[in-house]
């Protein structure tokens, strides 16, 4: 089922109507729903310019000339002799795709083109030179899943071919507004808890069901030894990097809360340096994060330097399962679940939910509904409590947040825990939100109420 992506399609029709061709690359994490939001393109493209033709091709990691015998193949042009020897070139393939045309303006898709960058040093000068010179009019969009290749070694790769690109276009994550749209039959808890484990990735979402419970969908979707991503963290780490061993090493550690760097290099060995070099690697690719204090709070109180896991299921992989890979095949899926998982998944959300209300926050503040007009974003973390949430106007007027999903009850004794950290952190609590996946005591909503500053939020309004 498709859901959202609004501004990406109209990005896409915007660019499709401009006249003449252009090339545009579309990137972003795999399974985040790139193709599919060429494929919901395409079926626009024909109110935009009637007897357009749509044409996609899917390359794979191979030679070049097993390339042009595979795209040629895809063509009907597999009987040919010289296409069998590999003897044509990129240049031929457009020209084969432009003969196909209807005189109208058309779209071609190349997924994953790196595949083919990354061993032809002629595809990108054929595609740019088709591109100028056709007759026909047409956007050739480039996909990737390989954010790094994209961001980092493309345009060192072709060099001033990178000046014939007309766009980029990054394709983020899923919000969990959509994710509750896709969920339909799902309460906001259970939407919570599957955006939880699996993120914004539409392709992990196919694999739920939302006719059964968060706790049956893990147990057939994640731990079954034919389950579809049991071994999805590892296919992550692996599709673009060597070294496993230490990349996993690293992520294991993130995972499981040693997210310092001098943690890390106590805990694994490494080196420092080492360490840095492999997290850099992952923060290139969006796999890891580093979180800095918020820049107008005190840095006296605030840890620095800590290393997070961004993608979501990447963490519960290597929170959940890597560790635990032996009792995994001992096990029957349903006491691993209860023995390994099942005390852990509160901890686990509640970074995540963290998550989940700054969307809300943040969509609040488009619509012009919370009290200040965010500017700067962030989060503080301290040595002794966390804001999980700061959003500052130009005045310097502070929105702060504090979002828990363990606790079954906000008692009074929490707030003050809070109000503290705000103190510790240097800001004034000009507007403070507590978010909650439980209840608020009526010692806490008296207190709010009495303060005036305090917003409290359950699970229910978001």
């Amino acid at each position: 089922m498709f859901v959202g992506r609004k501004k990406e399609l109209n990005y896409l029709s915007d660019c499709f109507r401009k006249e003449g061709s252009q090339i545009l690359v579309v990137y972003g994490h795999k399974g985040v729903g790139k193709t599919s939001l060429l494929f919901r393109f395409a079926e626009n493209v024909q109110p935009l310019a009637d007897g357009s033709f749509f044409h996609y091709y899917a390359a794979r990691p191979c030679s070049e000339k097993e390339q042009l015998i595979l795209w040629n193949c895809e063509l009907g042009e597999e009987g040919k002799e010289n296409e069998r020897n590999g003897q044509e070139g990129f240049t031929d393939i457009f020209g084969k795709i432009q003969k196909t045309a209807s005189g109208k303006k058309q779209l071609i898709v190349v997924d994953e083109f790196q595949n083919i960058v990354k061993y032809s040093q002629g595809f990108m000068e054929a595609a740019i030179r088709f591109v100028k010179t056709t007759e026909t009019p047409c956007m050739l969009v480039l996909l990737s899943s390989a954010i790094s290749f994209v961001e980092t070694d493309l345009v060192p790769r072709i060099g001033n071919l990178a000046l014939g690109i007309g766009g980029f276009l990054k394709v983020p994550e899923m919000g969990f507004m959509d994710c509750v749209n896709y969920f339909k039959n799902c309460n906001t808890r259970q939407c919570m808890e599957i955006f939880s484990i699996l993120g914004g990735i539409p392709a992990y979402w196919e694999r739920f069901d939302a006719e059964v419970s968060v706790e049956e969908n893990i147990k057939h979707a994640i731990l079954r030894k034919d389950a579809p991503l049991r071994n999805e963290g590892e296919s992550i780490v692996s599709a673009d990097l060597r070294e496993l061993n230490v990349y996993s090493t690293i992520l294991h550690c993130l995972a499981n809360g040693l997210n310092k760097l001098n943690d890390l290099h106590i805990h694994t060995g490494f080196s420092r340096a080492k360490i840095s070099v492999y997290i850099k690697n992952l923060m290139e690719r969006e796999l890891v994060e580093k979180v800095f204090p918020f820049e107008n709070a005190s840095g006296i109180n605030a840890k620095k330097g800590i290393y997070r896991i961004t993608l979501r299921y990447l963490e519960f992989y290597y929170r959940f399962l890597f560790g635990g890979l032996s009792s995994l095949e001992r096990l029957s899926t349903e006491d691993y679940y209860e023995q390994k998982i099942a005390g852990m998944l509160k901890s686990f959300h509640q970074t995540n939910f963290r998550k989940v209300c700054g969307e809300y926050l943040e969509l609040l503040n488009v619509r012009n509904m919370l009290p200040v007009k965010a500017e700067l974003r962030g989060e503080w973390v301290g040595k002794n409590g966390t804001i999980d949430l700061v959003l500052q106007d130009a005045e310097e007027n502070n929105l702060l947040a504090f979002c828990d999903w363990e606790k079954e009850q906000i008692g009074k004794e929490d707030l003050q825990h809070d109000l503290k950290t705000v103190e510790e952190a240097g800001l004034s609590p000009d507007h403070v939100y507590l978010f909650s996946a439980g209840h608020f005591s009526d010692e806490v909503k008296a207190a709010a109420a009495e303060m005036g500053f305090v917003e409290l939020v359950d699970i229910d309004t978001l």
